[in-house]
């Protein structure tokens, strides 16, 4: 006796699905990211030096 499954995910299911997944982890990160930028003095975010990381120093 064969028993088949209850229920079998379809590819649209699984494009909603990631795409559900993309958009509540872009909406995250845009929201922790906004919130670091808005924590009080000692806690807010630092500029690395120019001599530590030359690939980020717009002046060059």
């Amino acid at each position: 006796m064969t028993s088949y499954p209850a229920w079998k995910p379809t590819i649209g299911w699984h494009l909603k699905l990631w795409g559900v997944l993309l958009l509540v982890c872009t909406a995250a990160y845009a929201v922790l990211a906004y919130a670091a930028g808005r924590l009080p003095a000692p806690y807010q975010q630092r500029q690395p030096a120019p001599e530590t990381t030359p690939w980020l120093d717009s002046n060059r």
